[in-house]
């Protein structure tokens, strides 16, 4: 499977720390997934299940509660909370494609060529809206820690990508967050609108000097809490080491 050289959901990391990516290069690569992120990964499945109404006469707890599945070498059971998450995602999907009489587009890949062909996504539910020119990315979370959604880079990339292919200079963006098993001060769902100029602005403006920063023969090394957390070159890092010694 073709894996995105700028990933954005990476893309916190090699803003902050441009050096991350060679290094990161630089090591053998493993799977490294971790039990979060396997369940992440298999309460996608079950979106996508839902979306594309893949199942016939019950319901998702009829089919998945306390089954068992290996994701990436984990072997995850399916709880009543997974499920929950789930629904809610889903039921705010169906709902925002009615209200913006829209075309509903399930895992859709978003490619920004103009910027780098090595930075592009998968986005879990873009929708097309006939209404005001609106094109909405919503984003699913199953993690704990709170995400923000003002200004958060994975969903302008994806924001890009689908402006690009199917949005013009009147778009509106309306990027949006779901994140059921975490408190946030803005509640489960969090929505955030950018102009189709701002967005294209940050592209051209943060963006691209961000990828091009990781791209220089000797880039900088900039450690901190954030971004070198989900790191898997921290151990070889001589940044992070004297990070680690600094706090």
């Amino acid at each position: 499977m073709a894996h995105s050289r700028f990933s954005p959901s990476a893309s916190k990391r090699w803003m902050a720390c441009p050096g991350s990516i060679q290094l990161s290069e630089s090591i053998p690569f493993v799977m490294d997934t971790t039990i979060p992120a396997a369940t992440g990964t298999l309460v996608h499945h079950m979106v996508e299940m839902l979306l594309k109404d893949r199942l016939e006469n019950v319901t998702l707890s009829d089919y998945w509660l306390d089954r068992e599945e290996e994701i990436d070498g984990f072997n995850i059971k399916v709880t009543k909370q997974m499920i929950e998450c789930a629904e809610v995602y889903v039921d705010y999907v169906k709902t925002r494609k009615e209200e913006l009489d829209g075309t509903l587009l399930i895992e859709e890949k978003l490619y920004i060529d103009e910027i780098s062909p090595e930075c592009w996504g998968t986005g879990d539910a873009t929708i097309l809206g006939k209404k005001a020119n609106r094109i909405a990315v919503i984003d699913l979370k199953s993690g704990k820690f709170p995400v923000d959604v003002e200004d958060n880079p994975q969903l302008m990339i994806y924001g890009l990508g689908a402006l690009a292919r199917y949005g013009n200079d009147r778009t509106t963006m309306e990027l949006t967050i779901v994140q059921p098993t975490s408190y946030h001060k803005d509640g489960k769902i969090r929505a955030w609108d950018i102009t189709a100029d701002n967005l294209v602005e940050w592209g051209f403006d943060i963006l691209k000097p961000a990828i091009e920063a990781c791209l220089e023969p000797e880039p900088v090394f900039n450690a901190g809490r954030d971004q070198c957390r989900f790191c898997r070159a921290k151990e070889i890092c001589e940044a992070y080491k004297q990070y680690e010694v600094s706090v």
